[in-house]
């Protein structure tokens, strides 16, 4: 095996294991600590709420969101097939995972105005990148469709998840932002680990 293969090999691996990483740990964190903070509805309750100042979790979910913010911006930095515009959404929503991570609500029953539109605007801007990462006449990872496709379903998830918060006394709102995330997470792994194949290929 030549130094060239040997190098691509090593780094075939760690993009493999960062991508998993990405797809796997912030609901696999959020899914272990729901079961260790008695009285936690993981139907009904948020990931803020684990994360909140009262949460006997809370640093355990607050270092998740900034691992996986740090993951995000990764990304972004790393998918050479990703138009501008959305490497821009990418790193705009790993920015304000990180601070909603940083400014957490002080209570189960107390909201930070920060947080809330941290944890909204995180959210928006992971729902919008796959519409705009294919450049425009040229390849991508991902077809123009498809991106359109992915991001009008994370809007859905957010949208219906949101409505539930607002209007129904969050009766399924963790479920349902639980959902999103898993979803994003995977998407997000998987593009990765998409985008690096197609680029060792060229």
């Amino acid at each position: 095996m030549t130094n060239a293969e040997a190098s691509n090999q090593r780094s075939t691996i760690l993009i493999g294991c960062l991508s998993l990483l990405v797809s796997v740990q912030l609901p696999l964190t959020w899914f272990i600590c729901s079961n260790y903070f008695p009285g936690y509805n993981s139907v009904a309750q948020s990931l803020s709420e684990l994360s909140a100042d009262d949460s006997p979790v809370k640093w355990i979910v607050r270092a998740s969101l900034l691992v996986q913010a740090a993951l995000i911006m990764a990304l972004s930095f790393t998918t050479s097939f990703t138009a501008m515009a959305g490497r821009t959404l990418l790193r705009l929503s790993a920015l304000f995972l990180a601070l909603a991570a940083l400014v957490s609500s002080p209570s189960q029953t107390e909201y930070s105005s920060a947080h809330r539109v941290a944890s909204f605007l995180a959210f928006a801007f992971g729902c919008l990148w796959p519409a705009f990462a294919r450049r425009r006449g040229e390849r991508g990872t991902i077809s123009k469709p498809t991106g359109v496709f992915v991001t009008l379903g994370f809007l859905a998830f957010t949208l219906i998840g949101w409505s539930f918060w607002a209007f129904a006394s969050q009766t399924y709102f963790g479920i349902l932002q639980r959902a999103n995330i898993l979803a994003q997470s995977i998407f997000l792994g998987w593009y990765w680990w998409r985008s690096y194949r197609e680029k060792s290929q060229h």
